[in-house]
C-alpha cells in the first residue's frame, strides 16, 4: 500500500492516555501483545477528521487491542479507493465519495457516521477578482478547481444551486487540493470549492489576496457526514476489529464531549494552531449516529449526482441500496440510542 507522499504526513504515535469516560468502553479488550493488526486510510490530513485523529493521540485504538496503521491521501476518494482494493480495513471519507462508489456498483460500507457540518467546506476566491463574494450567481461562466467524485465538487453544486445555477455554468477543473491554491494565486482558475483549511492556507499564501463567499442559506442545500468506511470482506472476516473501532471512536467522541481543549491534541497532526482547529470545528457535529437524515442526505446526493448527468440511476431503488450498505451493528451494540434508521 503506498503511503503519504511525504514522510511528514505521517502519523507518529502520541503518548497520550484516554480518560476515565473511554475506560468503561476499553474494558476486557485484548492486551497489547495480542494486539489485531489493521490499517485505516486518511482521506487528508484535515481537521475534518478530528475525531478519528484524536482517537489516534489518545491511543483508543491501543486500548481497543487494534494496533494500528495509517496512510493519508489527498481526499476521501483516494483513501476510499486503498480500501476497496484490499490495501486497507477502514477508510476515512466523507458521504460523497461513498455515494458515486455506490452508484458505481462498488460496495464500501459505512460502519460508523461520525460527524457532519455544512460550512467547512468553501468558495475561495481572489478579493480582485470577477467574482463578487455575496453573490453565488456571479461565478457563471468562471473556472472553478474542486476534486471531481467528492464533497467539494458536491458542495459547489448546491452553491450554485442557491444562485441559480447548475455545473453546466461552470468549468469544472478537477484538481489535486494541493495545486488550488497556487492555481487560484496565479489565475489559472476563477475560484476553488475545498476546505476551509485550504481557504486559510490561500489567504497567507496570497498576502491576504483571496477570500471566500458568503454561505447565508447553505444549511437548506447541504450537509456533508464524515465517516468510517470498511468492506464486505472485513465484515466477514474481522468482526472483533469493527467492534474495536467502535470503541475507539467513542471513546474519543466522550473525550471531546469531556474536555474543551481536545483541539490541542490534534492541531501537530494537522498543521494549524489548536485555535484556528476549534473556531473552524465549531459548526461540526460531533457525535456518532445512525439517523433517518443520513439517508435522506445519501439519497439526495444521489438524485443529484444522477439528474446532473454525473452518475447513472442504478436498477435498485436508492434506499434499499443505501441501506444495505450502512453496517451499523457495532454501533447499536455500544449505543442502542444512537440509531434510530430502522433496517440497518
Amino acid at each position: 500500500m503506498r503511503s503519504s507522499p511525504s514522510r511528514d504526513l505521517q502519523f507518529s504515535r502520541r503518548n497520550f492516555l484516554a480518560g476515565a469516560g473511554a475506560a468503561s468502553l476499553m474494558a476486557g479488550t485484548a492486551h497489547a501483545q495480542t494486539a489485531q493488526k489493521s490499517t485505516l486510510a486518511y482521506g487528508s490530513t484535515g481537521y475534518t477528521w478530528a475525531t478519528t485523529f484524536l482517537a489516534e493521540a489518545l491511543e483508543t485504538w491501543k486500548a481497543s487491542g487494534v494496533d494500528l496503521s495509517v496512510f493519508d491521501f489527498p481526499t476521501g476518494r483516494e483513501s476510499m479507493q486503498a480500501l476497496l482494493g484490499g490495501s486497507a480495513d477502514f477508510s476515512t471519507s466523507t458521504d460523497t465519495p461513498f455515494v458515486f462508489a455506490a452508484l458505481q456498483g462498488l460496495k464500501p460500507v459505512v460502519l460508523i457516521n461520525y460527524s457532519r457540518y455544512t460550512h467547512d467546506m468553501k468558495i475561495t476566491i481572489r478579493k480582485e477578482g470577477p467574482i463578487d463574494s455575496s453573490k453565488p450567481a456571479s461565478l457563471k461562466g468562471r473556472k472553478v478547481a474542486t476534486r471531481v467524485g467528492t464533497s467539494g465538487q458536491y458542495m459547489l453544486a448546491k452553491y450554485l444551486e442557491m444562485g441559480g445555477l447548475t455545473l453546466k455554468d461552470v468549468t469544472v477543473i478537477d484538481l489535486s487540493p494541493n495545486d488550488m491554491s497556487v492555481a487560484l494565486i496565479r489565475g489559472d482558475i476563477d475560484a476553488f470549492a475545498w476546505t476551509g483549511q485550504a481557504a486559510n492556507a490561500a489567504d497567507k499564501q496570497s498576502g491576504g489576496k483571496t477570500t471566500v463567499m458568503n454561505q447565508d442559506g447553505l444549511e437548506k442545500y447541504f450537509q456533508s457526514h464524515q465517516t468510517i468506511l470498511t468492506s464486505e470482506k472485513v465484515i466477514k472476516e474481522k468482526p472483533q476489529l469493527l467492534d474495536a473501532a467502535v470503541r475507539a471512536i467513542f471513546a474519543a467522541e466522550d473525550y471531546m464531549a469531556r474536555d474543551v481543549n481536545w483541539a490541542q491534541k490534534i492541531a501537530a497532526r494537522v498543521r494549524t494552531t489548536p485555535e484556528e482547529v476549534k473556531s473552524a470545528t465549531e459548526s461540526f457535529q460531533f457525535r456518532i449516529e445512525f439517523t433517518p437524515r443520513f439517508l435522506d442526505d445519501l439519497v439526495a446526493q444521489a438524485e443529484w449526482a444522477i439528474s446532473a448527468g454525473v452518475a447513472r440511476r442504478p436498477s435498485q431503488d436508492l434506499r434499499a441500496l443505501f441501506t444495505s450498505l450502512i453496517h451499523a451493528g457495532p454501533v447499536r451494540k455500544y449505543r442502542p440510542d444512537r440509531v434510530t434508521l430502522t433496517g440497518v
